[in-house]
């Protein structure tokens, strides 16, 4: 996977690591040649994937209809934990 460029990413998600977890991930994603950024948003796709929930309907192209709820969210979630 390389550098991508993508205008249709327009939301921010940030969280705190640790000093460590922030150099693990730097070293990870520069090891497989992408920025930390991206190298993050292949992990959350990569388990939205294993769970089921990354469909086609969250790939299609952006528009405030298509997005899910977060009760939408939920129910999808819970229903492939069970």
């Amino acid at each position: 996977m390389g550098r991508s460029q993508s205008n249709n990413k327009t939301k921010l998600l940030a969280t705190r690591v640790t000093p460590r977890i922030n150099e693990m991930i730097k070293q990870v994603a520069y090891r497989e040649g992408l920025y930390v950024s991206e190298w993050i948003r292949v992990v959350i796709i990569n388990e939205l994937k294993k769970s089921g929930l990354f469909t086609t309907k969250l790939m299609e192209p952006y528009d405030d209809e298509s997005e899910f709820t977060l009760d939408e969210f939920e129910t999808a979630y819970r229903s492939k934990l069970t």
